[in-house]
């Protein structure tokens, strides 16, 4: 004999067990991180429109380094040795064109030429630097004019490089060259790769020699 009593006990607890474990808990209240406080979800949507669009911040880096000077320097090859002036005061570099010389002229100075009506002083600066004297040529011959004194100088220059930027502070003042280029001429020296170049003072290199100095 079936008790119904029984049965119907039964049906009923396992009925109750399903409808407990499909029951979702109660979320709990959001929390702010730092205060544990519950958060209204209107006050997170409202902070959100307060800034929307807005740009993020980005923490500004300070450099710890100083500003370095640069130098801007037009480099060039003479007698196969690589040199450098400071680009600021050289007006064209021209290809070679015909030299008037100029009777009882200094003998640093090889002569004239004309650059659009204007009148250009070329200087030896190959034996100002105390290379072996003579006129280069070849394709890559250019003339490097320059301001000097209010005046157009220019010089010859076997190969004209390329203008590089340098900091002032790789330059070693002191430079260790061959000993027939430790004069008045020259800066310094720096390095290009594997290349080392001597930088020279334009004002010098320019100048008329007058008893035994630059002027």
């Amino acid at each position: 004999m079936v008790d119904l009593v029984k049965v119907r006990k039964k049906a009923k607890e396992k009925a109750e067990g399903k409808k407990q474990k499909t029951e979702v808990p109660p979320a709990e209240p959001a929390q702010d991180p730092l205060t544990r406080e519950p958060v209204n979800p209107l006050t997170r949507i409202a902070q959100f429109l307060e800034h929307a669009g807005e740009k993020p911040k980005t923490r500004k880096l300070e450099s710890t380094e100083p500003n370095k000077t640069q130098l801007e320097l037009l480099t060039f090859i003479i007698a196969n040795e690589q040199y450098a002036i400071d680009i600021e005061h050289v007006v064209e570099i021209i290809t070679p064109r015909p030299i008037t010389r100029v009777p009882n002229a200094d003998s640093s100075i090889v002569g004239i030429l004309s650059l659009r009506g204007a009148i250009v002083t070329l200087i030896d600066v190959r034996s100002r630097l105390r290379h072996r004297a003579g006129e280069p040529s070849g394709p890559d011959v250019r003339i490097i004019v320059a301001e000097h004194e209010g005046e157009n100088v220019g010089f010859i220059v076997d190969r004209v490089l390329r203008v590089v930027k340098v900091d002032e502070d790789t330059v070693q003042t002191h430079p260790v060259v061959h000993t027939s280029e430790q004069d008045e001429a020259v800066r310094g020296v720096f390095r290009i790769g594997d290349a080392l170049t001597i930088l020279l003072d334009l004002e010098k290199v320019l100048g008329v020699v007058r008893n035994g100095t630059y002027v």
